[in-house]
């Protein structure tokens, strides 16, 4: 996976140029791959069957490990990020743009 993260402006200029405008945005640390937020989202079992495709596949471990590394070694600059947005109204343009993240 060659993807690249997107800043926050950049997010929110791609929901606008798609038609939405931004209500909210909030941030939080990047947890991703972290054992406690893995079952926090997935719960007990869903976070058993991870760990198990994990040790069973060593492509999957490589590649969640380097994913991991990564996170790890650039945490300062990742975080978490969610964008509520709406679909643009003719009164949104009333009120101007959304928040300017």
């Amino acid at each position: 996976m060659n993807a690249r993260p997107l800043t926050i402006a950049e997010w929110s200029r791609l929901l606008a140029d798609h038609g939405l405008v931004v209500d909210h945005v909030a941030t939080a640390p990047m947890a991703l791959l972290e054992p406690r937020r893995v079952i926090s989202d997935e719960g007990i079992l869903g976070a058993l069957r991870i760990a198990r495709n994990v040790l069973v596949h060593p492509d999957a471990r490589k590649r969640m490990l380097m994913m991991r590394r990564t996170f790890r070694r650039h945490r300062q600059r990742l975080a978490a990020v969610a964008i509520v947005a709406h679909k643009a109204t003719a009164s949104d343009a009333e009120w101007g743009p959304g928040p300017p993240e």
